[in-house]
């Protein structure tokens, strides 16, 4: 797909002799984009069981260790470094049915709190954008990982059509590093740290898109002008720092859906 086309269109041209409404019609149809739960097929495609310890890295709440233990029966262990996640986590996995097979620990992945080779997956779904250093990372989960075993991870990264100051910016509203949306130094990195990539499922926008067609997300755009238009008011209520990271967390979701961002998931192979 083009981005920039080399005859300027004529005023005839727009509003000439063709059907708008049939455009915008068009442009209503669903494109079928897969929802959020696909990364779990994916799971399920490398053979997780009930045999198998599953480590969800920067897991936050639990809520993913939560649904890949109700999915394959697995025993689940999220790590995550901020506290009150952990403590939020706990009444979710209290409160539901497959919990006991869930356990929350506080760590982080540059010092994942487990054993050698004691996990059969490493599932780290959008948490490597905030992390500094890639390499002892990943250095990490192929210490905790069984040999031969796998790494699914989801992540964001930047496309040609992200300014250089939107990605500045991004970063330091979303406590991201901003080497980390290149696709160039993840995949130099994941060669470097003694992994492979098994697979590539290169998703654009489908996730922020699938949502927004079911209902289950904010609606971004209109954050942002909320945000913007109210920018002294809400800062007042809400404080400056929660004020950029509303911001923020919105711009990165559309920048998604216009191409700025694009959402990857890489199944990789611990060598």
């Amino acid at each position: 797909m083009t981005e920039a086309w080399s005859k300027p269109i004529t005023v005839e041209e727009m509003y000439g002799d063709w059907d708008y409404d049939a455009a915008v019609e068009m442009l209503d149809r669903s494109l079928s984009p897969r929802p959020g739960t696909m990364i779990f097929d994916v799971v399920g495609s490398l053979g997780i069981d009930h045999r198998d310890v599953v480590l969800d890295i920067g897991g936050r709440e639990g809520q993913h260790a939560l649904a890949m233990a109700e999915r394959f029966g697995c025993h689940a262990v999220s790590v995550d470094p901020v506290p009150a996640n952990l403590s939020r986590g706990q009444h979710f996995v209290d409160d539901h049915e497959h919990g006991r097979l869930v356990e929350l620990r506080l760590g982080s992945i540059e010092k994942i709190p487990m054993e050698d080779a004691s996990v059969q997956l490493v599932f780290a779904r959008d948490m490597l954008g905030h992390v500094g250093d890639l390499g002892l990372a990943f250095g990490e989960c192929r210490r905790v990982l069984s040999p031969g075993r796998f790494m699914v991870v989801f992540e964001v990264f930047a496309t040609p059509l992200l300014y250089p100051e939107e990605e500045a910016q991004l970063c330091a509203d979303t406590a991201g590093v901003s080497e980390r949306l290149s696709v160039e130094m993840f995949e130099s990195t994941v060669s470097a740290s003694g992994f492979s990539v098994e697979s590539l499922e290169v998703l654009g926008s489908e996730f922020v898109e699938a949502s927004q067609e079911a209902g289950t997300a904010p609606n971004h755009l209109l954050h942002v002008s909320r945000l913007r238009r109210a920018k002294d008011n809400l800062i007042e209520a809400m404080g400056e720092m929660q004020y950029r990271v509303m911001y923020g967390n919105a711009l990165w979701s559309i920048y998604r859906m216009i191409g700025k961002l694009e959402s990857r998931i890489y199944v990789l192979r611990s060598d």
